[in-house]
């Protein structure tokens, strides 16, 4: 989820001084249509463009045509943007168009008459002259939330647009900022206070439950008691400048400490994600520099989450093999999902599969999540592997699972995540989960 998905296109137009309407009738009026008072403390608004049955252009007419017609909206759209603005051209016919410090009536006025500009753009053909109408897609964008959320949500709109038969916006109404994502003084506060922690969860051998080592997973103790996951502050922590997060790494080595220490130690795995492997600068790249530097490699594995996106592999390849050469240990989370599958394991050095939970539910029902394991199995021994259960929550799925040769596992009912001291003083006295 790297920042960028927008590029910056500095451009004065000779309209941008001109008198913005109104939304028009093509605009959504909704009752549930924002109004001025629901963007307070907005950043803007930002605008998603689709152009309607452009496949019947590519179809019917020939690509070039449809490319042409592309060519022509995006020009319409570049000269009838105001001052300040900015926009991008996506990929499949469609425009991103980001309107700073403008409320979502004006910038439902502004999309409205880009709107009615573009569909005169016009592309020639030898079956003679086609143009199309656009849907749009219209939301509030906020200074703490990434363009990346920002467009996802415009995407939404886009497709209520597309869904009462396009040529027209729709207009969503915002949610409030803390409900989409924490602002960058709480998390810098989160992480003085030590309110972010990493939570442990045991892996097991499957046939003596005992421990061998814990997966970390970051949470969020929020005012009020309430426990949350990354995924609902990550895009903040990502934005945070070094100087605020320099503690940051302290806080897992804190968690992992106890643990891969002593005469009763175990390993300790983190979750990475593309842009940490591909070594782009960033706290979450600082983070995992300072790991390694502070904790015995040999008890470190980092897992490579499923959502991860590698767009340089070759640059992953080679950080994977440094990695590996100093003794860390790589897994594949949740393998056999998305993008964790089959190319990913033939393209990196890997050590450990952990096969996703979506494998386990179904065991000891049909047989085909068996057949699915078994393979998983033979994977492992032709390739020397590890090979980890995720998501056993009961003693017959453990017990399958034993039986089809699967050494380890987690889940709940091996033991359920929680504070790293809780787990450390648990499993130094060997008590089982």
């Amino acid at each position: 989820m790297e920042l960028g998905i927008l590029v910056v296109v500095a451009t004065a137009v000779a309209i941008a001084a001109c008198y913005w309407p109104r939304p028009p009738a093509g605009a959504s009026d909704r009752e549930d249509a924002p109004s001025p008072a629901d963007v307070a403390g907005a950043a803007g608004a930002l605008a998603l463009f689709d152009v309607d049955k452009l496949r019947d252009v590519n179809v019917t007419r020939c690509y070039d045509t449809g490319d042409r017609l592309l060519d022509a909206i995006s020009e319409v759209i570049r000269r009838a943007m105001p001052a300040g603005a900015t926009f991008d051209r996506l990929s499949g016919g469609r425009f991103v168009l980001w309107l700073p410090y403008t409320t979502l009536r004006d910038a439902a006025g502004i999309v409205e008459r880009i709107r009615a500009l573009a569909s005169t753009a016009l592309a020639d053909s030898e079956r003679g002259i086609v143009s199309r109408s656009l849907s749009a897609g219209l939301v509030a964008a906020y200074p703490e939330e990434s363009r990346e959320r920002a467009v996802l949500r415009a995407d939404a709109a886009l497709a209520r647009a597309k869904g009462f038969g396009g040529d027209r916006t729709e207009i969503t109404r915002a949610l409030p900022v803390p409900a989409l994502i924490p602002a960058q003084a709480e998390i810098e506060n989160a992480i003085v206070e030590r309110a972010l922690e990493y939570h442990v969860q045991p892996i097991v051998d499957l046939r003596d439950r005992r421990a061998v080592g814990v997966e970390a997973l970051l949470r969020w103790n929020r005012p009020g008691g309430q426990v949350v996951g990354p995924m609902n502050f990550v895009d903040t922590l990502r934005r945070l400048p070094q100087t605020e997060t320099e503690l940051f790494p302290d806080i897992a080595i804190e968690a992992a400490r106890p643990l891969i220490t002593g005469d009763k130690s175990f390993y300790t795995t983190f979750n990475v994600d593309g842009p940490m492997l591909e070594g782009k600068d960033g706290p979450a790249t600082r983070w995992l520099s300072v790991l390694l530097e502070r904790l015995p490699p040999e008890q470190l594995v980092l897992e490579i989450v499923e959502t991860a996106v590698i767009v340089q592999p070759e640059s992953a390849l080679g950080f994977l093999e440094r990695l590996r050469a100093r003794g860390i240990r790589i897994a594949l989370d949740d393998f056999g999902t998305g993008l964790s599958s089959l190319n990913r394991l033939r393209q990196f050095p890997v050590d450990i599969l952990k096969i996703d939970r979506v494998f386990i539910n179904g065991l000891g029902e049909t047989g085909r999540e068996e057949a699915i394991v078994e393979g998983l199995v033979t994977l492992r021994d032709r390739l020397g592997l590890d090979l980890i259960a995720e998501g056993i929550e009961t003693e017959a799925q453990a017990r399958i699972l034993t039986e089809l040769g699967v050494q380890y596992g987690q889940g709940y009912h091996l033991g359920r995540p929680a504070p790293a001291t809780e787990w450390a003083r648990r499993l130094c006295n060997r008590v089982s989960a």
